[in-house]
């Protein structure tokens, strides 16, 4: 098995939370194939919702990894017009705090409201501008 480059932020996540080694797993196949953006963040908020006293700074390197990899795109109803790109900022705890945290930033701060339906998704950024 080639190494990948997430393999290097994994690495010490896998050494002190071997708990959690599905999470681990899930997370690396979504990031390898980079097709399930979602699933890197649910196994990220997993980890961090299963992390032992003292293995919450083990998970910083992995949020930084996500925050230049992942990123929030909102597009009208239909998907037809992509409206903005924004970049991901994990500093909550858990996915559902994130999500509304985005969803209310969407009602209050964007000039959105002749639109009745915005979607947000998470996506990869393209590789020139992740890297």
């Amino acid at each position: 098995m080639t190494a990948q480059p997430i393999d290097h932020v994994l690495t010490p996540i896998a050494r002190e939370m071997s708990h959690r080694a599905d999470d681990i797993l899930d997370l690396r196949d979504a990031a390898i194939r980079r097709d399930d953006p979602g699933r890197c963040l649910s196994c990220y908020f997993r980890l961090l919702a299963g992390a032992r006293s003292g293995d919450a700074e083990t998970t910083t390197p992995l949020r930084k990894w996500l925050e230049q990899h992942l990123e929030i795109v909102a597009h009208d109803a239909g998907l037809q017009k992509e409206l903005e790109r924004l970049p991901l900022h994990l500093e909550l705890d858990s996915i559902e705090g994130y999500c509304q945290r985005m969803m209310q930033a969407f009602r209050e701060d964007r000039a959105y409201q002749h639109l009745p339906l915005i979607e947000l998704s998470f996506q990869f950024k393209e590789a020139s501008s992740a890297a």
